[in-house]
């Protein structure tokens, strides 16, 4: 006697339940990471909005106004080493750190450090900047973030804030609170060119 249908074996049983399997897994791969497999080679992921940078992306770009009236846009600066600074005049250790970030600009500017001091003017007095700036003879940028936008987008939380940023435009270092005079210095040799 014959037993129809004929009896199949185990794998021959399993197959089509293993290619379904596959099928669903590819399908969820192709959804969920598309970013992931077609990316070009090389390029540093880019930071999201809501996200501070993370060391090795590409920060968010923005433009703003500075307080002498120039525009300045981040994805300009690129091939300069850039230390953006978040900060406010009445934040105490923006003003214990800002010395040293003055100093370190002054004998760093002829490598082509950039310095951006962000200010959120609506925190803050555009005449208290002024002021400020003056007192510590800041001749970077102080760039004016007037409606908070890119302190939001860079979900900076505390004051003051430095992101180091390469001359590739990747984020080499990320620090919160305030730096001291060693601490900077390290920071910065991992953007300022060597020799």
């Amino acid at each position: 006697m014959t037993d129809w249908p004929p009896r199949r074996s185990g794998l021959t049983q399993a197959l089509p339940l293993i290619l379904s399997a596959l099928a669903i897994l590819a399908g969820l791969v192709l959804i969920a990471q598309p970013a992931f497999l077609f990316a070009p080679p090389r390029t540093a992921p880019t930071s999201r909005a809501g996200q501070l940078p993370r060391v090795g992306e590409t920060p968010l770009d923005f433009e703003l106004k500075t307080l002498s009236g120039s525009t300045v846009k981040l994805s300009e600066l690129r091939g300069s080493p850039v230390l953006i600074n978040f900060w406010a005049t009445w934040c105490g250790p923006c003003q214990a750190e800002l010395p040293l970030i003055v100093e370190q600009y002054n004998w760093n500017k002829g490598r082509g450090l950039r310095v951006l001091a962000i200010d959120s003017v609506m925190f803050d007095n555009l005449d208290d900047i002024r002021r400020y700036v003056d007192q510590f003879q800041m001749a970077f940028d102080v760039a004016l973030d007037e409606e908070d936008h890119v302190s939001l987008e860079w979900a900076i939380m505390g004051l003051p804030s430095s992101i180091f940023i390469k001359p590739d435009g990747t984020v080499a270092a990320v620090r919160v609170g305030q730096i001291s005079a060693d601490q900077l210095k390290d920071y910065l040799t991992l953007i300022l060119p060597t020799g």
